[in-house]
């Protein structure tokens, strides 16, 4: 029998499937979320097109799965149909829940802690000492997700926009647009014709973040007020900063997602959470482990926010 972890986000689809101390992996395109129309039944077709990548004895020798999908705390119903599906598929239990509280549960295990996850979109979870999960951002491209790879690459597109129009300084991220899409005059349109735009913003994010580390002036702005938003939603996150500008007692900071594990943001990240007073410490484990943690563990800290069946 085999223990199926999912990590689900805007990017990419994670399957880990763990059977008598071996593991096997699959990786498959991710969905805009949950919360998008048909999240749930656009999630179902990627998971079940990524477990197609396992060995078909796995397959067919379930006994539990546990599922990270960006999202489901915004679309409960779209959970409860997204697990109702993928059980009904594997035909064995399944626990759904949103990437972030896998996210945590792999670096912390149901410790105290902030999982701080910079991707596509921006998420904190916080879990504390009572046992109470809270969250900060993750309010999605439009109404949040400061200082994520979308804003950083929408924010690098508006920079060579202003540039060609002469309404902003000369960057070398116009060379970058151009070999990402051309001309220039249609980069509107490359983002409008597709069915995420956050996710097509954020495929500019490492040319804005390789620029920076070259030193690009415009490019090194632009990261520098991404990772200040990002400070800003960790002071947001954590307990109220004593009369020093530190923060006594406060658990501590685990960084994940693509844009927080690059150098050019991390390293910054990290530096400007200790002059803080924050700690920041290497996780337990990744989202895949957080996700097996749920399937293993019902009625662990995480529960309020799990959804199950079978």
């Amino acid at each position: 029998m085999s223990i199926v972890a999912v990590d689900l986000g805007k990017t990419g689809c994670r399957i880990r499937a763990t059977a008598e101390g071996a593991e096997f992996s699959a990786h498959g395109a991710g969905v805009p979320g949950l919360a998008d129309n048909d999240g749930d039944a656009r999630a179902f077709a990627a998971i079940v097109a990524t477990l197609s990548e396992l060995p078909l004895e796995l397959r067919s020798s379930i006994s539990s799965m546990g599922v990270g999908a960006a999202g489901a705390e915004a679309a409960p119903a779209a959970a409860r149909s997204l697990a109702q599906l993928v059980a009904a598929h594997v035909e064995a239990p399944v626990a759904v829940t949103t990437d972030a509280v896998t996210a945590h549960a792999g670096a912390f295990e149901g410790t105290a802690g902030t999982i701080v996850i910079v991707g596509t979109g921006t998420v904190l979870l916080t879990l504390d000492g009572a046992g109470t999960l809270s969250q900060v951002d993750g309010w999605g491209p439009w109404l949040g997700d400061e200082g994520s790879g979308r804003a950083i690459g929408q924010e690098g597109l508006r920079a060579v926009l202003a540039a060609h129009d002469g309404r902003g300084p000369a960057t070398a991220l116009a060379s970058a647009a151009l070999e990402l899409h051309s001309p220039l005059s249609t980069l509107p349109r490359w983002v409008a014709d597709t069915a995420a735009p956050a996710r097509q913003l954020a495929r500019f994010a490492p040319h804005v973040l390789e620029a920076a580390a070259s030193g690009d002036p415009v490019a090194r702005d632009i990261v520098d007020r991404a990772v200040d938003a990002v400070v800003r939603a960790c002071v947001a996150a954590g307990s109220p900063a004593d009369a020093d500008g530190g923060s006594a007692g406060m658990a501590p900071f685990c960084l994940a997602g693509g844009i927080a594990r690059s150098a050019v943001f991390g390293d910054v990240l990290r530096e400007r959470l200790r002059e803080r007073g924050l700690s920041v410490v290497e996780p337990r484990g990744d989202a895949l482990a957080g996700a097996e943690y749920i399937a293993r563990t019902p009625g662990s800290a995480y529960e309020g926010s799990v959804v199950r069946n079978g």
